[in-house]
C-alpha cells in the first residue's frame, strides 16, 4: 500500500513522493517513488536530448529515399533494434511509473514540471519512434530477390521474397513488443504500481542488454559482404556511436556504475565505429579505382546518373557505393572493385536481411 506524501521545503517549494505502507512490498526492489527537481542547465540537456532522439533517425531515412535502395542496410539490424528500443522503453516504463503517476496527481502545470524527472523516458521514446521510421521506409527499395530462411532445430527451411522477409520480420517485431507491453499494461491498470512489476522489468532489462550486444551484428555481415556504405548513413550511425561513448564516459568516470549497464552499450557502438571505418575504407578505395579507370571526369557520369541519364551512358551505370546503382557488365572484372556486382553473387549486389 502507498499514500502521496507531500512537504514544503524551507525555499517554499513542494515535493512529493509516493510513501510505501508496506516495506515487504518493495524490499530490494529500484523502483523511482520521488519527482526529482534538476536545475535549468540539466532541464535544458534534458530537452535538447529528447530534440535530438527525435532527429537522430532522419538522415539515415533521407538517404535511402534519396537514392532509392536500401542495399547496404541490414533489416535484421534494424529488426532488432525496434525490439530493444521498444523493450528499453517498457523497462524505463516500469521503473519510473510511480513519478508517472504522481505526475498525473495535479493539474497541467504540475504534470508539465514533473517531466523534467522522466526525460530518460521520453528520450528513449523518441529515440525508438524515430529509428522505426526507416524500417518502412527501406523496405519500399529493398532489392525483391530470393531469401532462404533455415532455422534446422525448428524444421524451418524455406524461401521467401525479400519484399515478404522483411513484411514478415515488420510482424514479429510488432508481435514480440506486443506480447512485451502486455503483461505491464495489465498489472498497471489492475494495481497501478511500479512494485510488483519490478522484477519484470529486470527480465526485460537483460534482454535489452542481450539485443544490445547482438543487434549491430548482422550489419557488420551486411557491410562485410557489400564492401561500401550503400545506403547506409554515416551520420545516423556515426553521431550515435559518439553520443554513446559520451554516455559511456559519464558512467564510467562520473557516476562509476556498475559494469552491466555500459559494458553492453560500449560494445555496440564499437562495433558501429569499425563498421563506418569499414565502410569508408571500401568507399575510398572504390572512388579511387573509378579514378584509375576513368579519370578526373568520372564525376560528371556520376553526375548524369543522378539526374537520370545513365541509360545513354555506360560508365555512368558504374557501382558506387555511395549512391547504390548496378554496377555495368563492362566494368566487372574479377578482383576489381566491381567484380561480382553484376552477377548478384554473394559478394555482390544480392542483400541480405
Amino acid at each position: 500500500r502507498q499514500c502521496l506524501w507531500a512537504a514544503r521545503g524551507e525555499d517554499g517549494a513542494w515535493s512529493f513522493a509516493m510513501v510505501d505502507l508496506d516495506p515487504e512490498v518493495s524490499s530490494g526492489y529500484t523502483c523511482l517513488n520521488e519527482l526529482e527537481n534538476p536545475g535549468a542547465g540539466a532541464t535544458a540537456l534534458g530537452v535538447f536530448s529528447i530534440l535530438f532522439s527525435t532527429c537522430v533517425g532522419i538522415p539515415q531515412a533521407y538517404k535511402i529515399w534519396r537514392l532509392k535502395s536500401s542495399r547496404g542496410v541490414s533489416f535484421l539490424t534494424l529488426g532488432l533494434g525496434n525490439i530493444g528500443s521498444f523493450l528499453y522503453v517498457l523497462n524505463l516504463v516500469i521503473l519510473h511509473y510511480n513519478q508517472i503517476t504522481l505526475s498525473l496527481s495535479r493539474d497541467f502545470t504540475f504534470w508539465v514540471s514533473a517531466q523534467r524527472s522522466l526525460t530518460f523516458v521520453w528520450v528513449e521514446l523518441f529515440n525508438a519512434l524515430s529509428m522505426l521510421c526507416i524500417y518502412p521506409i527501406a523496405s519500399l527499395y529493398v532489392v525483391d530477390e530470393p531469401c532462404p530462411v533455415k532455422i534446422p532445430s525448428l524444421g524451418i527451411n524455406t524461401v521467401y521474397t525479400m519484399r515478404d522477409a522483411v513484411y514478415y520480420g515488420f510482424l514479429v517485431q510488432v508481435g514480440v513488443v506486443f506480447v512485451a507491453w502486455l503483461p505491464a499494461v495489465f498489472v498497471f491498470s489492475v494495481d497501478g504500481r511500479c512494485e510488483p512489476l519490478a522484477l519484470y522489468g529486470n527480465f526485460v532489462g537483460f534482454l535489452v542488454g542481450v539485443i544490445i550486444v547482438v543487434k549491430f551484428l548482422p550489419q557488420l555481415r551486411e557491410s562485410w559482404y557489400a564492401r561500401g556504405s550503400y545506403s547506409l548513413s554515416y551520420l545516423t550511425y556515426g553521431v550515435d556511436a559518439a553520443a554513446g561513448i559520451v554516455a559511456w564516459a559519464q558512467k564510467v568516470f562520473v557516476t562509476n556504475e556498475r559494469v552491466s549497464s555500459w559494458l553492453p552499450p560500449l560494445f555496440l557502438h564499437a562495433l558501429e565505429i569499425f563498421v563506418l571505418c569499414l565502410n569508408f575504407y571500401h568507399d575510398r578505395a572504390g572512388h579511387q579505382d573509378m579514378s584509375r579507370r576513368h579519370g578526373p571526369g568520372h564525376d560528371a557520369h556520376r553526375r548524369r546518373a543522378s539526374h537520370g541519364d545513365e541509360g545513354d551512358d555506360e560508365e555512368a551505370r558504374y557501382h558506387h557505393p555511395g549512391r547504390g546503382t548496378a554496377a555495368s557488365p563492362v566494368y566487372a572484372d574479377a578482383g576489381g572493385y566491381g567484380a561480382g556486382r553484376a552477377s548478384g553473387s554473394r559478394d555482390g549486389d544480392s542483400q541480405r536481411l
